[in-house]
Parts: C-alpha cells; structure tokens; sequence
C-alpha cells in the first residue's frame, strides 16, 4: 500500500503547509463518523456510554499533545515539521491497525441490551 503522504519528505514548506490542511480538511472530519457504532459495540451495556465516552476523549487529549510533540521534536531534531509529522502519521496509522485488528468482532452476535449478571 503507498502512502499518500509523500509531500512530508520536500523541503518546500508551502506544499507542506497546502498538502497538510488538504489533509485535515478531507480526512479529518471522515475519521469520526465511524466512532458511536463502533464504540458501541466494544463494551457491556452497563458501561458503554461511560467507556465509550472515556476512549472517544482520549483522542482529543492525545491529539492536543499532537502540536507541542512536534514542536519539541523539529526544534531538537533540527529537521523541520516534515519528519516528525510522516513519523506521527505512520505510528498513528500502525497504532489504529493495531486497535482494529485486536478488536473483538461482533459480526453475527446478538447484542443485548439487557444486564446480564454472571
């Protein structure tokens, strides 16, 4: 599979700036609408809505140390945004393959919606 994200590897910092918002415009908006059914059937019916909340919001905080990570790690490195965010993207990609892969899968089970007691 080729990456898409090629642009990261140029030292022409507007292409990074044009390509990257590209990015977020088109993909970042697309990467959520899967969440509440996914999510919701991961967890029992006595915790969904509180599990689902809790892994939902993870997101937002891992996502606000997106910026300062970067940051540190152009400043430190010394090789501008572009290989820190191409490592960013590809563990992110390899950490939801991993996330995905390892889910159970529900495919022909019946969800209940009633507690059940063990």
């Amino acid at each position: 599979m080729r990456s898409k994200r090629y642009y990261l590897l140029t030292h022409n910092y507007t292409m990074i700036v044009i390509f990257y918002g590209l990015q977020g415009a088109f993909a970042g908006g697309g990467i959520y609408s899967g969440n509440a059914s996914y999510l919701s059937e991961r967890f029992p019916t006595e915790v969904r809505a509180t599990a689902a909340g809790f892994c939902y919001h993870q997101g937002a905080i891992f996502g606000g140390l997106t910026a300062p990570v970067l940051a540190t790690l152009a400043g430190t490195w010394h090789t501008g945004f572009a290989i820190p965010m191409l490592i960013g993207t590809t563990v992110g990609l390899v950490s939801f393959i991993a996330a995905l892969l390892a889910g159970p899968e529900t495919r022909g089970k019946e969800l209940v919606a009633e507690v059940v007691l063990a």
